[in-house]
């Protein structure tokens, strides 16, 4: 299993990678681990609904990371160029894109995305220091922002799009963030990791949803 599904009309294991061919399942899908098929269909369906320049720049970047002429500090430096860019569902896109072609997402080349998703009288998040740009969607606000240099939490649920949020119970990827941790995807967490998984994934660490207050 690369990875799981996590919507209304389909929840559950990818045991196809051609699902990852229809949008709305691309973007609700939790990848684990890399797949050269299942790359090239989340590609396909990124191109049906993305900002073209955006997918094929990420396309070119990875094709020449799999040569060896760019590294994972190059790639980072390149890919802020195109989120200036980028919409919000080209992030999300992104993200899965990254984890299938690569085998990781922007956290383990330096770059955690905030999303927020505003609530009518609610007071909002205070807007992080290490943000490095801000993209206005119809129901969110994204971040992207620096990730730590803090000891590693692992995120197997977030796709490393982090939900902001303030009051007495954060989502405790944010809290951990919040806290100077470093939240990483690359790789799978062993027993004694802190992580953050979803449930179905069948993933034993030392998860936060069960130790939300972990110094």
């Amino acid at each position: 299993m690369i990875g799981w599904v996590d919507h209304f009309d389909y929840y559950g294991p990818i045991t196809d990678v051609k699902i990852l061919r229809e949008p709305r399942f691309l973007l609700s899908a939790i990848i684990i681990g890399p797949s050269e098929e299942g790359f090239e269909h989340a590609i396909a369906a990124w191109s049906s609904f993305g900002t073209l320049e955006v997918v094929e720049g990420v396309y070119a970047y990875l094709m020449q990371m799999k040569r060896g002429l760019l590294t994972k500090k190059e790639l980072a430096h390149k890919l802020i160029p195109l989120l200036q860019k980028a919409t919000v569902a080209d992030i999300l896109a992104l993200q899965r894109v990254l984890k299938l072609g690569a085998g990781f997402t922007t956290c383990d080349i330096g770059l955690v995305v905030l999303s927020h998703v505003p609530v009518v009288g609610a007071t909002p998040p205070r807007r992080p220091s290490t943000v490095l740009l801000e993209k206005m969607g119809e129901e969110s606000v994204v971040y992207v922002a620096r990730n730590n240099e803090g000891s590693p939490v692992y995120d197997l649920e977030t796709m490393c799009i982090m939900p902001m949020s303030e009051g007495e119970a954060p989502h405790p990827l944010y809290a951990a963030y919040l806290r100077g941790y470093k939240v990483v995807t690359e790789g799978i967490p062993g027993e004694g990791d802190l992580c953050v998984v979803h449930k179905r994934l069948g993933v034993r660490c030392r998860n936060l949803w069960q130790f939300p207050t972990t110094p």
